[in-house]
């Protein structure tokens, strides 16, 4: 099985003009796009013009990103701002004057966008990890708070004792994939704290 390619390498093979690499990049980040869009409080209608043109402005000035490694960062403002450019012309053609303020109503705000796009991360680097080391990271992080350290063992065939050890492990391979893709928080966390 190949391993999935970085963003870097994804994008120099859209820029040649490989469909199936432009087909994988918007598998990547499509739920990354379509939760800052629905966050907006668009219309269904709305949310999928939104969705669909910020894939189309990605593709129409796909020779001006000249860092992938920020891609997911573009894909958040460029949603975000033609969320904003929705938002405006329906309360514009709603003759709303309550809504026509919009700069003081950020309906996205950028702690919530950063989030969003860590969280995108994260899931993309999930998916390359082996299916072991995803079961542990998403048995610690992603099952129900009252599930106890034996119990995840337990689950694992694992003893206490071994569990930590295979639990570093599968977080230090997480941190090297998020690394290998240009996460730029992974380099300011410390060992145990994705």
């Amino acid at each position: 099985m190949a391993l999935p390619r970085i963003d870097s390498e994804l994008w120099q093979d859209v820029l040649a003009g490989d469909n199936a690499a432009w087909s994988e990049l918007v598998r990547r980040y499509q739920a990354l796009v379509y939760a800052v869009v629905t966050r907006a409080g668009l219309s269904m209608a709305d949310a999928a013009d939104c969705f669909q043109q910020t894939w189309v402005l990605l593709f129409r000035h796909r020779h001006r990103l000249h860092d992938p490694s920020r891609l997911s960062a573009w894909l958040v403002t460029t949603a975000k701002r033609e969320a904003l450019r929705l938002r405006r012309r329906a309360d514009r053609e709603s003759g709303d004057p309550t809504d026509m303020d919009l700069a003081s109503q950020d309906p996205l705000p950028d702690e919530a966008m950063e989030q969003l796009e860590r969280q995108a991360q994260l899931e993309i680097a999930l998916k390359e990890l082996d299916p072991r080391c995803r079961q542990v990271v998403e048995a610690f992080f992603f099952a129900p708070e009252d599930k106890s350290y034996e119990e995840i063992a337990l689950s694992f065939g694992l003893s206490v004792n071994s569990l930590g050890p295979v639990r570093r492990r599968c977080l230090e391979r997480l941190k090297q994939i998020l690394a290998a893709h240009d996460f730029a928080d992974v380099r300011k966390k410390g060992d145990d704290s994705l």
